[in-house]
């Protein structure tokens, strides 16, 4: 497993890397282009606020187990949209953005329980 998180993590870097610097040498770069739409960033936000809060709020709860229910809860909404039950319509984008979110709020809690296994 910890071979498979550093791999991830140097796919990450070097995904990030080539995209920063793909900016820096255009001369015409455009920076709304690329930037994600709203809604996305917005459900990054909340997956990743939501589930960073609830774990310092309740600290005897498992990370991962909060993290889980954040992602299944994301995907019942989305679910409940495909139904007709709540506003809005279901789009694969906004699973992935919650996703993404609480990836991010467990990636540091991984790597310290990878760090602290060696």
């Amino acid at each position: 497993m910890s071979k498979l998180i550093t791999w991830l993590g140097r796919a990450a870097l070097l995904a990030v890397f080539l995209v920063a610097f793909a900016g820096a040498i255009d001369p015409h770069h455009n920076a709304a282009r690329a930037a994600p739409p709203p809604d996305v960033v917005e459900h990054v936000a909340y997956g990743y606020l939501l589930t960073l809060l609830t774990i310092v709020s309740v600290p005897r709860l498992s990370p991962w187990l909060i993290g889980g229910v954040f992602v299944a809860a994301g995907a019942g909404f989305e679910l409940m949209q495909v139904l007709g039950l709540v506003s809005g319509t279901f789009q694969i984008k906004d699973l992935a953005s919650n996703l993404a979110g609480v990836v991010a709020a467990l990636a540091p809690m991984a790597w310290g329980r990878r760090s602290r296994g060696k």
